[in-house]
């Protein structure tokens, strides 16, 4: 069985991030290449650097996308700037690519949104958004864990810390509560007590609070800082969940004669060292299992949500 791949974009996250790293599969490009099902085929608009990348991972470059069929492949990644996605999407949908893989976020502007859903319900193809930690072992069983503590106990609320853009980052860490909880972030109530346009000019790193399942989600986003920050504390009256180093981890807390402690047995770590091998995973299966579902819309529906908060 071969399956015919097309990367779009071979920067950090298309290529790049893992070059130096032979341990670790972060990238498309990586993950595409280790699986000896795929014949990968590559584009980017710097020639040159398409060129290497291509060498390196033994591809096919494409030099223009003018004269492609975008429907002789089975997976195409894009993982082009984001203000480049609508173009490709409406390409690649009108053309009923079997399974599409989109980083995040999906767009940048409100107008474009009602257009992709539009789009996604006249085609048959399978849009997968990248927000990788859902599609994570370690995650699918802290989503099992939560169910038990949901069962057992009450959600008494929860903090995220982030950097780097509500709409780029934070956004991360509201699917991952949409993909443990099963319910949409709606930002009801939402109060914001500071936004910071430090990394993206459209993208404002914002400080504030909302209800979630009756209870407050409050964000506190970091500027200046020159690392990554992605972390959240999930909190019951008897348990708390713990996600740190960009979601390298997780910890499992419990009440126990009256002090709240970790059960170490439970602790997961290096999550996300191959994080991209799950991902590819689950494109091969939707492009085979033709009734399985994928995240776009209600990641649309996220960016909507978001939009709809940063957009004047």
């Amino acid at each position: 069985m071969q399956i015919n791949a097309l990367l779009i974009g071979c920067g950090n996250i298309g290529a790049g991030y893992d070059l130096d790293t032979p341990e670790r599969v972060w990238t498309h490009a990586k993950a595409f290449s280790l699986d000896k099902r795929v014949k990968l085929c590559i584009y980017d608009q710097d020639t040159e650097n398409a060129t290497r990348i291509a060498s390196i991972y033994r591809a096919n470059h494409l030099q223009s996308l003018s004269e492609i069929t975008f429907s002789d492949f089975d997976i195409i990644s894009i993982t082009t700037p984001t203000p480049t996605h609508f173009s490709y999407l409406k390409q690649l949908l009108e053309q009923e690519v079997p399974v599409i893989i989109c980083e995040k976020p999906v767009v940048n502007s409100l107008s474009q949104i009602e257009e992709l859903m539009g789009l996604y319900k006249n085609s048959r193809s399978k849009v997968l958004v990248n927000y990788i930690r859902r599609f994570q072992p370690a995650f699918i069983e802290a989503r099992n864990k939560i169910r038990q503590f949901t069962d057992n106990g009450l959600f008494k609320g929860l903090i995220i810390k982030y950097n780097r853009g509500f709409l780029n980052n934070a956004s991360h860490a509201f699917d991952l509560l949409e993909f443990l909880f099963g319910v949409p972030v709606t930002f009801s109530s939402f109060y914001s007590a500071s936004a910071v346009y430090d990394a993206f000019e459209y993208d404002p790193t914002i400080t504030g609070t909302c209800t979630y399942l009756n209870q407050a989600l409050n964000f506190v986003g970091l500027t200046g800082t020159q690392y990554p920050i992605f972390e959240l504390e999930i909190f019951f009256d008897k348990y708390k969940l713990t996600i740190s180093n960009s979601g390298n981890e997780i910890r499992y807390y419990y009440l126990r004669e009256g002090k709240l402690q970790e059960n170490r047995e439970e602790r997961q770590v290096n999550i996300l060292d191959t994080y991209m091998v799950p991902v590819l995973e689950e494109a091969i299966r939707l492009q085979y299992r033709k009734k399985s579902e994928d995240n776009f819309l209600s990641s649309l529906q996220l960016n909507k949500r978001i939009l709809e908060i940063i957009e004047p």
